[in-house]
């Protein structure tokens, strides 16, 4: 599949990186973005383009130490993590301005993350520093949002599952989307075994465990063909993930977990069909 399929994260990757710089303007009732760009930025010297990579860097930085500060158990981000990008964009300088800017990014190349706040006014709001981390990193996702959901089928069930089937269904989908491919594992098994209840062990014959109850809906002939394999895909899936989830993100790439999610769907066309 293309890996541009959706036109309007082109368009609102460019408008955010604007935002960002704060390029933009009030323009009547709408927005105008790049102001003074075309030209002025043909014309733009060297110096400057590198400098503007350069801030961009600095804001990035800081706006991911901020959003991991709050959703993480590891270490943010250093300073030393940037030294690298710094070393490359200081020699796209010209020698003058390299050796004037030297001195000023000495005490960032020792590791002195005040003076990188300081030279990030952009940043100085946590609020809009998270705002910029998890726009671009949305807007990153985008495309492998509408290429995974383009590649989705309507689901056509006969029969209409309760509404806990639903709403794991939905969860499951929108964890696939986006890339969370352990919660989908972990829904996918939850779907199973919610529909499973409802349909094939309504009376709890069995203790209700995910196995006896495929079991079950093999006996009571529910599911045919390879649908009790691809139950027991599912629940061998969602087992790892849930107990094992260093080993599931080994096992399981994620073309694998698009099997699980797809193998879920073919259980669930089963069990809600009409009698025949």
């Amino acid at each position: 599949m293309s890996d541009h399929l959706s036109t309007r994260a082109r368009l609102l990757t460019e408008i955010v990186r604007y935002i960002d710089e704060g390029n933009y303007e009030r323009a009547g009732e709408g927005w105008s973005f790049g102001i003074g760009r075309g030209t002025s930025q043909r014309q733009a010297n060297q110096d400057e383009t590198v400098f503007r990579k350069m801030r961009r860097l600095v804001y990035d930085h800081v706006a991911r130490t901020v959003a991991i500060e709050r959703t993480s158990l590891a270490s943010p981000p250093t300073v030393d993590s940037l030294a690298g990008e710094f070393k490359k964009l200081m020699d796209e300088l010209t020698p003058e301005t390299r050796e004037t800017l030297g001195q000023a990014l000495g005490p960032i190349a020792a590791g002195q993350d005040s003076l990188i706040a300081e030279a990030a006014p952009g940043a100085k709001s946590q609020l809009d520093a998270l705002d910029r981390y998890y726009s671009k990193e949305i807007l990153e996702k985008l495309d492998g949002i509408v290429s995974r959901a383009s590649a989705l089928e309507r689901m056509g069930l006969e029969i209409v599952p309760n509404r806990r089937v639903q709403f794991l269904f939905e969860e499951a989908h929108r964890c696939y989307l986006y890339g969370f491919h352990l919660a989908c594992a972990v829904f996918c098994r939850a779907i199973l075994e919610g529909a499973l209840k409802e349909v094939a062990d309504p009376q709890s014959e069995t203790n209700q465990s995910i196995h006896d109850m495929i079991a079950l809906a093999v006996e009571k002939g529910i599911l045919t063909a390879d649908r009790p394999r691809c139950a027991r895909e599912v629940a061998k899936a969602g087992n790892r993930a849930i107990h094992d989830p260093e080993m599931f993100d080994r096992d399981y790439s994620p073309e694998k977990v698009e099997e699980i999610l797809a193998n879920t769907r073919k259980v669930l066309e089963e069990l809600y069909r009409l009698p025949s």
